[in-house]
Order: C-alpha cells, then structure tokens, then sequence
C-alpha cells in the first residue's frame, strides 16, 4: 500500500492534523506566547517559528523561542506515534530557511502506541507550578528517572545538590532576575504578556499573590509576573521553599541543540507528572547570552545550560488553571 492510500480521505487527515497540532500546541513557553506555527501537506508536517511572537527584550537571540519550539516539536513527535504515525524527523532541515525548525515525514501507518498516548495525556494537563512546593525532597529514585528522561541527543540533566553549588546558582539566578526587573523595557514587556481571557499569555488566575507581610522565601526566586498587580494564586504565609533544581545541559550550542534541548525539557517535565511532581520553568538566568555565559563561568560547568526548571511535590487543593493556548486554525496552515 502507498502512503497516499494510507493517508485515506483528505477530511481525515485534517482532523488528525488538527488533533496533533492542538496536543503540541500544549507546550510550555517563555510568557505563553506559543511562538510556533505547523505547515501539513499531506506528506510532511513541519514545525516554524513565529518571530512576530519572539520577545525582544527577554529573548533577543530567539533562545528561548527555541527552547519553547523545541518542546513542541516533542509533543508534535509524541501526538503522531499516538495516531499511529511513523515519520522521520529532521532538526533544521533547511539551512536556507531559517524559520523552518524541525520537519516530520510520514513513513507509514503502525500500531497506536499506547505508552506515547499515556504520555499525551499527561502533558495536556500538564501546567507550570508558580505556587509553593507541597513539604518533602523529590525521591531519588525520581530523580533518576528525570535524569533518564531527558538524556537525549547531546543532553543531559543535572540536578544540584551540594550546599555550596545551591548558595553559588541562588546568588547568580537572583542577579539575573534583579538586572530583568530593572529594566523598564523588560517590565513593559512582561506587561504586555499579562492577559486575561486571551489565548496566549499569563493570565491573573495563575500568577501567585504573595502576601505584603510575609514575603516568599525560597531558595530560587521566580519570574516577577505581578508587575504592581497582585496575582489569584495566594502563596502560602511562611512558606520556607527549597525547590528541586534541575538544568539542561547540551555539550554544544548550536540552534539544533536549543532545539533538542527543548525536546529534552518537555520529556523530563512529562516524566515529572507521572510522578506526581510539578514542575515550573525558572529562566531569568538562561534568556541572555550574557546570563548563561556568565552562569557557566561562575559555576565552573563544562556543558553550554539552555534551561532551567524548579520541581517539587504538588502544593495541597485545586490545582492552578490551565493556560489557554490559540486555536488550531491559528497555527495550522494545509497545504
């Protein structure tokens, strides 16, 4: 049979095409701003960037906009094998075309695989955890096998544990995060991004709302979305927080490693849920050249750090609402 047989009534193929692209499109990225877009064929579903959603303060190299991308095409890679897709990927096939970032040709028909469809699901509810971490250190058995999940391709996960490699990582993310709210331009961005009842940025309902009297205490700080305005998710009064770190390494830095590097990300954040272990992005010492190169210096690492997350033990009650993402119409072209 030929893969124009397999592909079976035009209807059909955009259904499923609409199906995956809408799981992909569930992806983390920096302020929401899903700074991807999906061409489908019939034959070859490629993943692009959208640089008219790159932000040009926080992410002036479009880091971050591969990091996001990178765990979409993942979630792309994962949605395809749960339709019963084999394809081949291709990483930047295209060097002529910039915005071409990651290409998926259909090889064939198989089997649903039940493990990638399992994996699916977890990554459609899964959201980033700006509240306080539930009490307790993250197993070390999980650990292992967060560590095992994101080592793919030139990556690798690493997790700090020393006392004086978390005192050293605390002084540098704090003064990244202090030079990025500094900046009137960075604020005004962030501004930008904070929206409610939109499709895309961070809306109120998942910003946490620390109390004026009692500041948050924790060992890594987070992004600052509330900008003046008090987010809906209250923060604990007293809460003594001591995040599990996690960074993403790749041994080289080039626009492919980002790319897999993003891939890796999502597979550890996956493998995160099936354990019970939220996880949140904490990138204010990875958006710059400037940021990372001077983190790599003072923490005397070898690999190139493309990001870095916070994880911990889900915090007790309702869990934070799910973001909102654009629909699929938006992102998906067939040709």
């Amino acid at each position: 049979m030929t893969l124009s047989q397999l592909l079976g009534p035009t209807g059909f193929v955009r259904a499923e095409a609409s199906s995956i692209v809408a799981c992909a499109s569930r992806a983390p990225s920096i302020h929401n701003t899903q700074p991807w877009r999906w061409t489908f064929d019939g034959h070859v579903l490629d993943l692009r960037a959208d640089r008219t959603r790159q932000l040009h303060v926080a992410d002036r190299d479009g880091h971050s906009l591969l990091i996001s991308c990178g765990a979409a095409a993942e979630l792309t890679a994962l949605a395809l094998r749960t339709h019963g897709w084999t394809s081949n990927v291709s990483v930047l096939p295209d060097v002529t075309d910039p915005d071409l970032l990651v290409r998926f040709t259909l090889t064939g028909r198989d089997q649903s695989d039940p493990q990638a469809a399992g994996m699916v699901t977890v990554a459609a509810g899964r959201r980033s955890e700006r509240r306080a971490f539930g009490p307790g250190p993250v197993a070390v058995e999980v650990i292992d096998r967060l560590r095992e999940a994101a080592q793919f391709a030139g990556v690798y996960a690493h997790f700090p544990s020393r006392a004086e490699e978390m005192v050293e990582l605390a002084v540098v993310v704090s003064s990244a995060d202090r030079f990025q709210r500094a900046d009137p331009l960075f604020a005004a961005e962030v501004a930008s991004w904070r929206r409610d009842g939109a499709d895309d940025g961070i809306p109120d309902s998942v910003i946490p709302e620390v109390p004026a009297h009692s500041p948050r205490h924790t060992d890594m700080p987070l992004r600052d979305f509330e900008a003046g305005i008090a987010g809906s998710q209250l923060i604990t009064a007293g809460a003594d927080e001591k995040p599990l770190i996690a960074v993403i390494f790749t041994d080289t830095d080039t626009s492919a490693d980002r790319l897999n590097a993003g891939r890796a990300m999502m597979r550890l954040m996956i493998q995160a849920e099936l354990d019970g272990i939220a996880s949140c992005p904490l990138s204010q010492s990875v958006d710059l050249l400037a940021f990372r190169t001077r983190l790599r210096t003072l923490m005397s690492w070898n690999g190139h750090p493309q990001m870095m997350l916070r994880l911990g033990h889900r915090p007790a009650g309702h869990p934070a609402p799910l973001t909102a993402r654009r629909p699929v119409d938006d992102v998906l072209t067939m040709t």
